[in-house]
């Protein structure tokens, strides 16, 4: 609640201060009291004067401090003096001696600097000493300087008569030291006798200022006890009032309707927060103070400035003044108030603001119930009507409806009018009336969830229909148990469920009779499905392989963010322990979005068809061996003719050596010798390469090497045949190749296929290069085979890598050996390619990891 207050006046001036401080004065200390104050600042201000004039008296009757830079003028001189005739007389007593002090030194600048300072400074009066000196100190100087000077250079005696008056000016330095000292205990004296006087000056003018004081003290003092009676009584008379309004302000601001107070000006006075709320105007912080008419005509503006029109300000004024008419008005937020004003015998004016929203919604709730209860069900029944569902009302008790919408008679084929009142179980088909009897009767509970059931009913024309019937009991106003729900038909739905239902069996029967292996995996890779061919190749049972990880029970190298099918082959031993080669096709299934969601895995058993190609491999392997028969025993014949002939040459070294009854020449039998060793060795890796070639793998294991070694190899197994053939085999070998992850053996046999093939092509030349190659960041080795040849025809090419393909006449190759190739180079990771060369020829190309 706000209160008024009184208006706070301008800061004076210092003017005003001082016309108002005598009436503040005599206000606070009384007349006696302000005559007792003045007189007391006077006798203050004048022991002050006197102290001050004391003072200032004696520091300017005081001449010390001439007389005391004169004494220590005249101290210095006469110091000065004593050292200039010590030094003269050291000077004469040492005669002609050498490393005598020189007297026009520091000792006689001294002298002189002191003398002329004196006499400057001070002016000597001609009665006293040294006056004459300081007349003619300049002659004196130079007379004086001129004998000193010639002491110290020709150690010539100073004149006589220089000398009288030198010590004659001593006698006068030492007179006028006394003199001055005299002087200064004269003026020291003085100076004491003239502080003496001051300082009893000084305390009787502190007594009289301190005897001031503390009348003005004692009157303060009185003053401040009259003061704080006064102030404590006003203190509690406010404390009262304070409490007196803080209490009335509780109570206005605890009351639940606005109230405004105004004085007989029509100035507010008070007002509380209820009435804030409702009249803008109020709540300005200088509302308090202004007038009724001020303050209605600020609020007409507010709601004007709103657009809520002309306001009548003049009835606002007029009815306010009558204090007689009572007015309902809705404020700003929504709320009704009657508005009255009521005069006081005193001449207030008290203004009362009472909330009647809740009466006033009330009457407009009752108006509207009465406008809308008329058309309450016509609405209800409409809305129900535009269900497609049928929406019922069931008296439980009876078994009856009650209420239905117009979709019953799309239903059942009959008109809502007629099918209320006819009881729910004639409407059911035989084979559902039981179960239906069972939750139909069931007791009723307050915390029953209620009923979604599906059976049959009996629809239009006799035809037994599927319905879903969601419903829910409850207890109406008559105290009966009630049962609201609906009514869906689904048969539509169930004949789909079935055709599903039927669909599903007949896919399962198919991917369970199929033979293949087929598992469903999701994103994560782990197992959603899996068929009876899963189970007989690897043993687990699909309950045990749905919900696991994919690598725990089939390991491969499937990645769930590659969309585009992958194909790949896996080792697996079966429960019999046999061990099975299963080559997959992995197919993922994309969202709408494009990313994986689900991945297809279908696994043929490929062991007896490996096993297969692998004898028919093992055939025409072994129909190439024949073939390089002749060039083995060629390439053997070579390291044999060169042994017998070192063999020879070292018998006939023996055989010499002997006749002659003599050594043999051991470098020549060593380095015979030597050429024996490498020709067996040559022999030796040719028979090696042989039968790793006929064995047809060197290792069971993949390991590092180095693919110019089996490049190597392939060149010394059918080099032979092709120069036999006419042709030349060229080779361009990158000697910083990577490694590569295989078996060497394997590579050889793909290089030796490629090379015979290219020698039964025909042509001039056949070359064999080897580098590398960047792709997707990764290092591949690249083997490429050419050939100038007659080529591939385009018919062919794109089939060329699959079994049974081949450009050899007919008897002469089984087209065998390229499909193996790829399944060779697929194996180790890599891929193997073929096309025509613009120039003539074929080229194949071998791409594998690093």
């Amino acid at each position: 609640m706000a209160t008024s207050e009184l208006a706070r006046p301008d800061l004076p001036t210092f003017a005003d201060l001082l016309r108002s401080f005598p009436g503040q004065a005599r206000l606070a200390l009384g007349t006696r009291g302000v005559l007792w104050a003045t007189f007391a600042g006077i006798v203050g201000v004048v022991c002050c004067v006197v102290a001050f004039a004391a003072i200032g008296l004696s520091l300017h009757g005081s001449d010390i401090d001439p007389e005391r830079r004169k004494a220590r003028d005249v101290l210095t001189l006469d110091s000065a003096s004593r050292l200039l005739m010590r030094s003269i007389l050291a000077s004469s007593s040492a005669g002609q001696a050498t490393g005598a002090t020189p007297i026009a030194g520091a000792p006689w600048r001294n002298f002189t600097e002191s003398l002329v300072t004196l006499c400057r400074d001070f002016g000597l009066a001609p009665q006293t000493a040294l006056a004459a000196t300081c007349a003619a100190q300049q002659d004196f100087i130079d007379l004086l300087g001129r004998e000193i000077r010639a002491l110290d250079s020709d150690r010539k005696p100073i004149d006589a008569a220089a000398l009288r008056h030198l010590l004659q000016l001593r006698d006068e330095i030492t007179e006028l030291s006394l003199s001055t000292t005299r002087t200064a205990d004269e003026l020291i004296g003085n100076l004491i006798d003239e502080f003496i006087v001051a300082l009893l000056v000084l305390t009787l003018s502190t007594i009289g200022f301190v005897c001031a004081g503390l009348v003005l003290i004692l009157l303060v003092g009185r003053t401040s006890m009259d003061y704080h009676a006064q102030w404590r009584r006003a203190a509690e008379a406010a404390q009262e009032a304070g409490a007196s309004r803080d209490m009335l302000s509780e109570v206005v601001e605890a009351l639940p309707a606005g109230v405004v107070v105004y004085d007989a000006g029509e100035h507010l006075l008070i007002c509380n927060s209820v009435a804030r709320t409702l009249t803008p105007a109020l709540r300005r912080p200088d509302a308090i103070g202004r007038t009724y008419s001020e303050l209605a005509h600020d609020s007409a503006r507010g709601l004007e400035a709103a657009g809520m029109g002309p306001q009548p300000v003049q009835e606002w004024i007029e009815r306010f003044r009558s204090r007689t008419t009572l007015r309902t008005r809705q404020a700003d937020d929504g709320r009704w108030f009657d508005w009255s004003e009521k005069g006081t015998p005193g001449g207030l004016t008290v203004g009362l603001r009472v909330d009647v929203t809740d009466i006033k919604q009330h009457e407009f709730a009752l108006e509207k119930a009465r406008t809308e209860q008329a058309n309450a069900r016509a609405r209800y029944q409409s809305l129900v009507d535009t269900m497609v569902d049928v929406a019922y009302t069931l008296d439980v008790e009876t078994g009856k409806f009650t209420f239905v919408n117009a979709a019953v008679a799309d239903l059942f084929g009959v008109p809502p009018e007629k099918f209320v009142g006819s009881h729910f179980l004639t409407h059911i088909a035989p084979e559902s009336i039981d179960r239906v009897r069972s939750q139909t009767t069931r007791e009723y509970r307050p915390d029953d969830l209620g009923t979604f059931a599906r059976f049959s009913m009996v629809a239009a024309g006799g035809a037994v229909r599927n319905v879903e019937v969601r419903a829910r009991r409850w207890v109406d106003d008559q105290g009966r148990i009630v049962s609201t729900g609906v009514i869906r038909d689904v048969e539509e739905r169930v004949q789909l469920e079935r055709r599903l239902d039927s669909e599903m069996n007949r896919l399962r029967s198919i991917v369970e009779s199929g033979g293949a292996l087929i598992v469903l995996v999701d994103r994560a890779l782990n197992v959603a499905m899996v068929n009876s061919g899963f189970t007989a190749l690897t043993g687990i049972p699909a309950a045990d392989a749905v919900g696991r990880p994919l690598q725990d029970i089939l390991p491969c190298p499937l990645n769930p963010e590659r969309t585009k099918r992958s194909r790949f082959a896996v080792k697996r031993r079966d429960p019999s322990g046999r061990e099975r080669l299963i080559a997959i096709t992995a197919t993922p299934a994309t969202d709408a979005d494009g990313a994986v969601s689900n991945i297809m895995l279908l696994g043929v058993d490929d062991t007896e068809r490996r096993e297969a190609e692998q004898a028919l491999y093992n055939a025409e392997r072994f129909a190439t061996v024949g073939e390089m028969a002749g060039t083995m025993a060629h390439e053997i014949s070579q390291p044999l003719q060169v042994i017998n002939i070192a063999c020879a040459s070292a018998l006939d070294e023996f055989a010499v050596a002997l006749e002659r009854g003599d050594q043999p020449d051991p470098a020549f039998v060593q380095g015979k010798l030597d050429r024996i060793a490498q020709q067996v060795e040559q022999a030796s890796r040719i028979i090696g390469d042989l039968r790793a070639f006929v064995r047809g793998t060197s290792s069971n294991t993949s390991e590092p090497f180095d693919p110019n070694e089996a490049v190597r190899r392939a060149i010394d197994l059918t080099g032979h045949g092709v120069r036999e053939a006419g042709m030349t085999l060229q080779e361009g070998l990158n000697p910083q190749l990577p490694t590569v992850l295989g078996d060497a053996g394997h590579l050889a046999q793909v290089l030796v296929n490629l090379i015979n093939n290219a020698r039964d092509a025909g042509g001039a030349a056949i070359s064999i290069a080897t580098g590398t190659v960047q792709e997707n960041g990764r290092t591949f080795v690249r083997i490429a085979v050419e050939d100038s040849g007659h080529g591939i025809p385009s018919e062919i090419l794109p089939k060329l890598f699959t079994s049974f393909v081949t450009t050899k006449p007919s008897g002469k190759g089984t087209g065998l050996g390229l499909r193996i190739c790829r399944r060779i180079l697929e194996e180790m990771g890599g891929r193997i390619s073929a096309a025509n060369r613009a120039e003539g020829g074929a080229r194949f190309e071998i791409i594998l990891p690093s």
